[in-house]
Parts: structure tokens; sequence; C-alpha cells
């Protein structure tokens, strides 16, 4: 009897053509699918940095400012107290307002009398009173009454407060600390550019001391949002309002990178009553 042989046939050029297109198909999609994930990745990592870097620099700062009994604030203002708008994708960007730049401290009781206009402060533009300028005001009118505060962005913010004296922490040279259970720290914070620089500086604890300045030893952040004036100032968004009949500030901070933004924004209730006013 004869046996009838099979002959093995293999793939043809054809077959073997479509397989590879196939196949080149689904690594195409496997590797869009993949670089797709790994930039949606990558914007939600830089979201919840640029996120994380605003609530921890604002809660630093607001940690620093409750406590407070004593404040300088140094900051600019726009001229028809506009608020300046700032571009999360244009970080840097040139702006039109007109801003003037304002020295705010303490004012203090003036001779033969009590002295609170400006709230408390006293208010000097390069070097001379301002008349115009405000922090708060009411009008009344119709009997409606209308409080308006004066748009602040921050350039610098000098504030002192007390914290627990620790003798581990003395410095050599400091005096006599018998009895002592406070300390004072004198916090400088710089608001320039993208940048807060945060410098602190002990009475007692000299050990506990940062260089002065704006140091990289003292660089807090680097994603601050900012503008830039068509003369050249360096307008950080840091944007705050003073209202110190309630001995408060409200701090709205812009942070941005790489195109994402987020903004922290809260009220500050300062627990030192005199800090603003002083005590009638």
């Amino acid at each position: 009897m004869i046996l009838n042989k099979k002959k093995n046939k293999g793939f043809t050029l054809v077959e073997l053509m479509v397989a590879l297109a196939v196949l080149a198909l689904l690594i195409v999609a496997v590797v869009t699918f993949m670089s797709h994930e790994s930039v949606i990745l990558r914007k939600e990592e830089a979201d919840i940095a640029v996120q994380n870097s605003a609530q921890e620099t604002y809660n630093e700062l607001a940690d620093i400012i409750v406590q407070a009994n004593y404040i300088k604030i140094e900051a600019y203002c726009a001229a028809d107290n506009s608020v300046v708008e700032f571009s999360k994708k244009d970080v840097g960007k040139a702006i039109s307002n007109n801003m003037g730049e304002y020295v705010i401290t303490k004012k203090s009781l003036a001779a033969g009398g009590l002295n609170f206009e400006d709230n408390g402060y006293n208010i000097s533009n390069g070097g001379a009173g301002d008349s115009t300028f405000y922090l708060m005001k009411t009008v009344k009118a119709g009997g409606t009454a209308t409080t308006t505060f004066s748009n602040l962005y921050l350039k610098r913010l000098t504030v002192k407060y007390s914290v627990p004296y620790d003798s581990a922490f003395k410095g050599s040279g400091v005096g006599s600390d018998l009895g002592v259970e406070k300390d004072t720290c004198t916090a400088e914070i710089f608001f320039d550019k993208n940048k807060i620089y945060i410098s602190k500086q002990y009475d007692l604890m000299t050990r506990l001391n940062t260089v002065s300045g704006m140091d990289d030893e003292n660089l807090y952040s680097t994603k601050l949002n900012y503008a830039v004036t068509s003369d050249g100032k360096n307008i950080s968004a840091v944007h705050c309002t003073v209202d110190a009949n309630s001995q408060s500030i409200r701090l709205s901070m812009d942070f941005a990178d790489n195109g994402f933004g987020y903004t922290v924004d809260g009220m500050i209730n300062i627990r030192n009553s005199n800090v603003f006013i002083d005590p009638k």
C-alpha cells in the first residue's frame, strides 16, 4: 500500500508581512499608551509638587505671622489699587500696572493724644509721607458702609516673635540668661521673583541663627509666580490685605511651575493684640 505524504508548508511572504504589520501596530499602540500615561504621571507629579510647595510655604509664613509682636511690611501697591493678574503659563510676564513701593510700620502714639490714622500704621513712599495711601478705609453712603483694603504685593516682611528659651542654644558672648524663659526671634522673609527666602536671628539662642539676607542657605521655595512691570519692578505673587482693627492679615499666594498653577489663600489672625495698633 502506498501512503500519501503531506508536505510541511511554512509561512508565505505575504503572511509574514501581515503578521509584522499587525505586530508593529500593536507595538505603536502600546508605546503611545505608555507615553500618554507617562505624560499624565509627570503632570500629576508636577501639580503635586506645586501644591506641596505652596501649602508648606503658606504654613511656615502663617506660623511666623500668627506669633508676631512686631511686623514691618515692605510691599508694592498699584496707584489705582488694582489687582495684578498672574499667568501660570507665562511666569514673569510683563504687566501694565503702575506699582508704588511702600514701607509700613506700626504708628507710635502721637504726642498730646492718640492718633490712629491708617489704622495705626506709618506710611512712607520713597521716604516721604503719602496721605493718599490707606491700608483700610470705610466709606458710608446712604446708610451703607463699604470697606476697601489696599492690595499689597509683598517684597519683604520683618517679623519679631517670642519663642521658648533653651540654654543649649545660647551663643558665646551672650549675656546672663538667668531666669530667662523666652527669647526673641527676628524673621526676615524676602520675596524675589519666583523665590522665597526666610532668615531667622535670635537674641540669645544665636546658635540657631541662619545667615542674613537672600542667601541660598535661606532659600525656602522656587515655585512662586511673579510678573514684571514696565519700569522693571519684580512683583511676586504674594497678595496681602491688612485689617488692623481685627489684627489680621489675609494672604493669597500664587505658585506656578511648568504650566501648572496653584493658589493658597487664608486669613491669619495675630494673637498679640498690639501689633498693628497701640493700646488705647
